[in-house]
């Protein structure tokens, strides 16, 4: 008697819904890397919420598509270098006429 074996496919995960599942090692090079906000605030040592709220604010550069948020991380260190700069007090300021 033969037996069917069934084969269980898992759907691809697209970035926004990536996870601790998605552990795979990634080929891309990961300074051309898209980011979701999650992931975004985890390198940049913030809160989601401080992300949510940079992005209205205009500080940060983001693509949407339908629902998905996604940021490029080139953009965003590029974004950060030219419109803000570190004092010396240790408070990061915004750049004005510049």
């Amino acid at each position: 008697m033969s037996e069917e074996k069934s084969v269980h496919l898992t759907p691809s995960l697209s970035p926004a819904r990536r996870g601790s599942e998605a552990a795979a090692p990634s080929t891309a090079d990961s300074s051309d890397e898209m980011l979701t906000k999650e992931e975004l605030a985890a390198k940049l040592k913030v809160t989601v919420r401080c992300i949510e709220n940079w992005q209205r604010a205009g500080h940060l550069p983001f693509l949407k598509i339908s629902s998905v948020v996604l940021f490029h991380w080139p953009d965003v260190l590029a974004h950060l270098k030219t419109n803000f700069q570190v004092c010396r007090s240790g408070a990061v300021r915004q750049r004005t006429g510049i």
